[in-house]
């Protein structure tokens, strides 16, 4: 979802300026064929081979990338001018063993982000669709412009363009962040190419029907969750009639503008934060028997990083208030990290950060991430989002205070969000313009505790598709079919036998260790 890739990162901070020669916003209309100059795309022949494992890959998830296939998927740079040239994605794919009539052919999925690898997604969540797997092969891909499908490249983490989060309330720093925005996009298209200009969900969704043509599938039958939920319901759009059983799972907005999603995830966090405290004091936590004591805990561990202040742990790491904020809001994803997160917290007060330090790979380390998620996430974010602040840095001073208002903990890490895109030109105003396509059912999965995709979001984008039915799970965490065995059974029923449940099913609260 918007600023999501791993939304327990600071967004990229960005600024305004004079726009790149990028593309302007897409002319899309709806594509239900291949078109005239699509066939060779349409027609290719892919060879699937065992998936080569990559490093630090162990135990199970070693396993499961061993029993994987792997391929590429040639498609073009510019669906409205396939001759410029083509880019490969990279696919990953997990063979069922049904036969017959048991078999039903594909499940793609998109894991989220946007700039997440569905290839290495894939893996990790096997055992996971075990469910879908008795009837349908899993197949990912990473999307253009994501890991090893033409990645985005603005020159790595270090330069990303993060403000640090106690300096975004200070004076200029509207202005700093809209500076910083357009630096960075200019470093993304300098060290990206002509590929950035295609990035974007509207093209990753065509890559996505021509991956369906190659797989010999009709109908795209898909899980989408969070980032992928925007994925799924574009092509849902673009390709009603080859929409086959798609689930929607801890759904994105389709028509928040910047500063609007910033808000919507900041109460969102704010609130997992406060549910935390109060679970953590419910199982008397080492960090208070109130839900007040362990707020007072935590704010004493914001207060030991404050000011640029650091805890040195035994990997001779320095533990900053910056990594705190991600390990806390990478925690806040999934209920079963509260343990994980009371205990860091308990463990910082005592000089020793390394097990928050777990809940935030690549806290207090200079290497960047192997990955180029975030990169990635901006180019997407952008190409889809029509919105530019006539005056930039004036709507970050605005929604610099409404942020903080909502939360005086996550609010003034997430102002440069609303301003994330000021350096780039338009992007396309398609995705705000979906409405009821004619695409057949889709089960649109919401949770109430979900952070990242507050619930709302999930009764709009249903309402906006039409064909929408609205799951809804009560309990805590971001994706709703990772958490519940309840909301995983009947999403699972859904692939195999496409009946939706009835509008207004809900599935309890489950605990995490369920």
């Amino acid at each position: 979802m918007k600023g999501e890739s791993k939304l327990a990162r600071r967004a990229i901070a960005a600024g305004a300026g004079a726009a790149l020669a990028l593309a302007g916003p897409a002319t899309v209309t709806r594509a239900d064929g291949p078109g005239p100059d699509l066939g060779r795309f349409y027609e290719q022949k892919i060879g699937w081979e065992p998936c080569e494992p990559t490093e630090g890959q162990t135990g199970e998830l070693l396993d499961s990338v061993r029993d994987m296939e792997c391929s590429t998927l040639s498609v073009p740079v510019d669906y409205a001018d396939p001759g410029k040239g083509a880019i490969a994605l990279a696919l990953a794919r997990i063979r069922s063993a049904a036969h017959g009539d048991e078999r039903k052919g594909s499940v793609v999925f998109n894991f989220g982000g946007p700039g997440e690898s569905g290839v290495d997604g894939l893996a990790a969540f096997r055992d996971l669709a075990a469910g879908i797997d008795k009837h349908y092969d899993l197949v990912s891909f990473d999307p253009r412009g994501v890991a090893r499908s033409s990645p985005v490249r603005c020159g790595g983490e270090d330069e990303a363009g993060q403000l640090d989060g106690e300096g975004q309330d200070a004076p200029g720093a509207g202005a700093a962040a809209v500076a910083e925005a357009q630096r960075v996009a200019r470093a993304c298209h300098a060290k990206t190419g002509p590929v950035l200009d295609h990035v974007g969900t509207i093209n990753t969704s065509r890559d996505m029907d021509v991956l369906r043509a190659v797989l010999g599938d009709n109908k795209l039958n898909y899980l989408g969750i969070s980032y992928g939920t925007r994925l799924g319901a574009v092509y849902a759009s673009q390709f009603p009639k080859r929409t086959g059983r798609m689930v929607l799972d801890a759904v994105d907005t389709l028509r928040g503008t910047a500063e609007q999603d910033a808000l919507a995830q900041t109460r969102g966090f704010q609130q997992a934060l406060e549910a935390f405290f109060a679970g953590c004091a419910q199982q008397n936590c080492e960090l208070g028997t109130s839900p007040q004591q362990v707020a007072a805990t935590f704010d004493r561990a914001v207060a030991k990083l404050a000011g640029g202040k650091t805890v040195t742990g035994s990997d001779n790491q320095d533990f900053t208030g910056d990594d705190l904020h991600s390990a806390v809001q990478s925690a806040l994803y999934s209920q079963a990290s509260w343990p994980t997160l009371s205990a860091g917290i308990a463990a910082l007060l005592d000089d020793d950060p390394t097990v928050l330090a777990a809940l935030n790979p690549g806290a207090g380390t200079d290497d960047a991430p192997a990955s180029n998620s975030d990169e990635a996430m901006l180019a997407i974010n952008c190409a889809d989002d029509p919105v530019r602040p006539a005056d930039p840095a004036k709507a970050y001073d605005s929604v610099q205070r409404q942020l903080t208002a909502e939360s005086p903990y996550f609010g003034p890490g997430s102002a440069a969000r609303a301003v994330a895109c000021a350096g780039w030109p338009a992007g396309t105003d398609y995705i705000r313009r979906i409405d009821r396509p004619g695409a057949p059912k889709i089960l649109v999965v919401g949770g109430k505790g979900d952070p990242a995709t507050p619930y709302p979001w999930a009764r709009d984008t249903a309402r906006q598709l039409g064909s929408g039915v609205l799951l809804t799970y009560e309990g805590e965490g971001h994706g709703a079919y990772a958490a519940s065995q309840c909301v995983r059974a009947k999403a699972d029923a859904f692939f195999a036998t496409g009946t939706v449940p009835p509008e207004g099913t809900s599935c309890p609260a489950e605990e995490p260790d369920e």
